[in-house]
């Protein structure tokens, strides 16, 4: 068998570097992340509603797994342009509703998480 040889790339730097930057944001999320989880146990949604697009929808799609396995919370996803084209008004009252943006400015999604 041959040995293989990796170029280094961009996207093979990036990935490598995930797990450092998954441990940093957990240990700096993690007193938000217990106060959610504390509220969350005494107050349980009645669903969950996520709200991405491109990759950022893929991580949703994830989160909903997780949800829905874990928890057994029914998840279900809403386009940002339900209200932002449509100007429609989803009924979601006391759901949890999960946000998906990498930039946390899309103008849509905003829209949709008001």
């Amino acid at each position: 068998m041959s040995e293989r040889t990796y170029v280094e790339t961009s996207m093979l730097r990036e990935a490598c570097e995930a797990p450092e930057v998954v441990a940093r944001l957990l240990a700096r999320n993690a007193p938000l992340c217990r106060d959610l989880g504390a509220r969350l146990r005494a107050a349980p949604p009645p669903f969950a509603v996520t709200c991405a697009r491109g990759s950022s929808d893929n991580a949703a799609t994830f989160v909903k797994y997780l949800l829905e396995i874990q928890s057994g919370l029914v998840t279900a996803s809403v386009g940002p342009s339900v209200t932002s084209v449509y100007d429609a008004r989803p009924r979601m009252r006391d759901a949890l509703f999960l946000a998906v943006s990498q930039s946390g400015r899309s103008p849509d999604i905003l829209n949709l998480a008001r």
